[in-house]
């Protein structure tokens, strides 16, 4: 008898110790089963928008050599018998270039799930099966999303709230939609892995934490965590200290072991991120002697602050009078935020900005803990608000008199439901906003535009197949998931100059280049850094021109290099030559008279007699326009009466109320391409600036004027805002915004409001 008395006592202060116990089971309702299916109808919209609208950028050429072009490559190789062999890599502002022979994927980034997802290219070789993969991984998510909500909140409808909230979140959203990333399927993973934590089903914990680890080399930090949380809150010891030891030694064996065995180097090629050549120990030294500065730099400074705010605002936050947040919904749940800990620490200790930008797919694990705290969160504003009516009860604050209240109040499951109900959706609101304004994914979202190929995008795939397919290739970014089924495959400007490889490789150099000069640029940041580099490439005498048309340029090595135009280039300066490349490469800038946008008629007077009017102009920028985080272009139109021998270059600056003038950009690549003088008298030109911003202008606030000049283009940088230099300039027709100062040259486009 005694012995029982003792076994009910252990039983009892092990209920009462333990405070995850094994949660009760609710039955499968009617209710349930609607909610399940409005889920799975979500679950399927979900499923079909986003797998056509990744479909669709890539085929607009909208998908990146990072990482997009890097995945489809491993994978595909691997499948072809080259385990995860890679070649492409950013020489510019990373740290993964070994050489043009490539690397396996391994030392990057450990990732052994990519071997089962290799076997998909046995059924369709194409890069787009790894968006229905990804997308529909994601989007499972939601399932556990619901279970885990319903028995911690004990309400279906409430539950099923939870699984839209998580197909909303915009941290998933923008990890969906950022090309394809192992790291991505750990959304769902680690979101089915926490709700068969909770729920004690052992063997679906471990197969979930081991699918989930074997996304990417960092996620043993967050099963490890869940495994030692669940040994503290669930009291399981033998499987929470398992998957914990498992997520320790699998971290060990990939950082340690395989990583940097697979690495050229020795040491895992992105581990600069972290501390850079004095690697990780200085992060923990900095921390450990230096705390306060330590939290500094990689908390409390402003951009890292703003990704916080970023990840957790979604999930509901009190706000400060001036941006940001006082306190994050989630936060009502520390216990399980600190799960979070790892990935928060991962990303705001690299030293790559776009990891806590609060974009891309860096995020993606971060999403389960969220959903997870924010479903914690509303149980303890239940649990208080239970205290609550009990406490107000007890003191008899709740009177006879107050019949209606009095049954409200008292009925403790009413009060607390409305609540917890306003409140998520307080919660799905503030995901919505965010999904709205921040960078959305969503259909309604500010600046989402479905892809759409243009004329531009289909002439590429003939240049494509220009290409053979055992050929090796240097492409730009958006060129390169096109063309990555092949062994090496590297992006521009990678092996096609022996000052970026060396020159022991000058034997390896990509026997073509592809190039779209009127694309995406990156790795380059700034047009003359891109036009410098590849016509440094022209002149070194490698590559000759195989074809060419409307911007594209395909080079191959071998070929005889193109000649050099007369008069022009400047020592020291390869961005200032010009070459004779064929008529069709410069196809692009000439447009119809229908295409002008508000047409006028401004001449501009050469001193050799070239003469050309503006006859059209749209200023691509929003008045006010923030000096901060506004963004503009300017496109002019031109007419040609006919051409100079002298090259030009357009002016684009502001003045100011001052009258002072402010630079704003030279950067019209076009003219890099396309010189003024080999314009065709009689036609249209079409010029596009490339993006500026004022952040590292000086101009106050308030009105200021647009404004353009045209100038030789052998000015140099420091003579750019010299008056005396300006082509004089006469208005013909224009309308009554559009003014030109004498004094200055300068014609005035249109007023602009400039805002902090």
């Amino acid at each position: 008898m005694n012995r029982e008395i003792w076994r009910k006592r252990l039983v009892y202060a092990r209920d009462r110790l333990c405070l995850y116990p094994e949660p009760q089971p609710l039955p499968r309702t009617r209710v349930f089963w609607f909610v399940m299916g409005l889920i799975t109808l979500a679950v399927i919209c979900f499923c079909t928008f986003y797998i056509s609208y990744m479909g669709a950028r890539h085929v607009a050429f909208q998908t990146n050599a990072e990482d997009f072009g890097i995945m489809d490559q491993s994978i595909w190789n691997t499948s072809h018998g080259n385990i995860l062999h890679d070649s492409i890599c950013n020489i510019i502002g990373d740290t993964n270039c070994a050489s043009p022979d490539g690397y396996v994927r391994f030392a990057i980034h450990f990732e052994p799930i990519l071997f089962p997802i290799s076997w998909l290219y046995l059924l369709w070789s194409d890069p787009r099966v790894l968006f229905f993969l990804q997308t529909i991984v994601v989007a499972s998510g939601a399932y556990p999303a619901f279970w885990l909500a319903r028995l911690r909140l004990r309400n279906e409808w409430l539950g099923g709230a939870f699984a839209f909230l998580y197909l909303l979140y915009p941290a998933q959203l923008q990890a969906t939609t950022s090309d394809f990333h192992a790291v991505t399927l750990t959304i769902a993973f680690l979101l089915f892995t926490l709700y068969f934590m909770y729920t004690r089903q052992t063997l679906w914990f471990f197969v979930f934490a081991i699918l989930s680890m074997a996304c990417k080399e960092n996620i043993p930090l967050v099963v490890a965590t869940i495994g030692l949380w669940s040994v503290i809150f669930q009291r399981r010891w033998k499987s929470g200290l398992s998957v914990t030891l498992l997520a320790v030694i699998w971290l060990f064996l990939a950082t340690k072991v395989i990583m940097p065995h697979f690495s050229p180097t020795g040491v895992p090629l992105l581990s600069g991120r972290y501390g850079g050549n004095a690697g990780m120990g200085s992060l923990f030294k900095d921390a450990l002697f230096h705390p306060l500065n330590f939290l500094h730099t990689y908390v409390f400074e402003y951009k890292h602050l703003s990704y916080i705010h970023a990840v957790l605002a979604p999930a509901g936050y009190i706000p400060k009078p001036h941006g940001g947040g006082i306190f994050y919904l989630p936060m009502l749940a520390p216990w399980i935020l600190i799960m979070a800990v790892p990935s928060f620490a991962v990303n705001l200790l690299s030293s790559n900005p776009q990891q806590y930008s609060g974009l891309f797919h860096y995020n993606a694990d971060l999403v389960p803990i969220i959903i997870f705290s924010t479903i914690e969160a509303l149980v303890v504003v239940r649990w208080l608000t239970r205290v609550c009516l009990a406490e107000l009860g007890r003191r008899h604050i709740v009177t006879p008199t107050l019949t209606f209240p009095r049954r409200l109040w008292s009925d403790q499951g009413v009060l607390p439901l409305i609540l917890i109900s306003l409140l998520l959706v307080g919660v799905i609101g503030s995901t919505l906003r965010t999904d709205y304004y921040f960078h959305g994914q969503l259909p309604v979202s500010i600046g989402f535009q479905w892809p759409q190929a243009s004329a531009h995008d289909e002439l590429a795939q003939k240049f494509i197949h220009m290409i053979p397919e055992d050929a090796s290739v240097s492409a730009q970014t958006k060129l390169v998931p096109h063309l990555s089924h092949r062994k090496n495959i590297y992006m521009f400007p990678y092996a096609v100059d022996t000052k970026l490889t060396g020159e022991r490789y000058a034997d390896k150099l990509a026997d073509y280049v592809l190039l779209d000069v009127t694309g995406d640029i990156y790795p380059y940041f700034e047009s003359q850094q891109y036009i410098t580099q590849v016509k440094s490439v022209l002149a070194a005498g490698n590559y000759g021109v195989l074809a060419a048309q409307d911007g594209y340029l395909l080079l191959k090595r071998g070929l005889p290099a193109p000649h050099r135009l007369p008069g022009t280039g400047r020592s020291q300066d390869p961005a200032s030559l010009l070459f004779d490349l064929p008529e069709s490469f410069c196809s692009n800038i000439y447009v119809s008279a229908q295409e002008v946008q508000n047409p006028l008629q401004v001449q501009f007077q050469q001193k050799d007699g070239g003469n050309v009017q503006l006859a059209g102009f749209q200023v691509g920028a929003s008045s006010p326009f923030s000096r901060t985080n506004g963004y503009g272009t300017l496109t002019t139109y031109w007419r040609v009466n006919q051409a100079g021998k002298l090259p030009l270059q357009e002016l684009i600056f502001l003045q100011g109320s001052n009258g002072r003038e402010y630079f704003v950009s030279t950067d019209v690549s076009d003219l890099a391409w396309c010189p003024t003088q080999t314009w065709k008298p009689g036609s249209i030109v079409r010029l596009q600036s490339r993006t500026f911003n004022l952040q590292k202008s000086d101009i106050s606030n308030g009105l200021a004027q647009m404004s353009i000049a045209l100038l030789p283009q052998a000015q140099s940088s420091s003579t750019i805002m010299d008056v005396q230099a300006r082509l004089p300039l006469q208005v013909l027709n224009a309308p009554r915004t559009v003014s030109v100062n004498q004094r200055t040259k300068a014609l005035q486009l249109m007023p602009l409001t400039i805002v902090d």
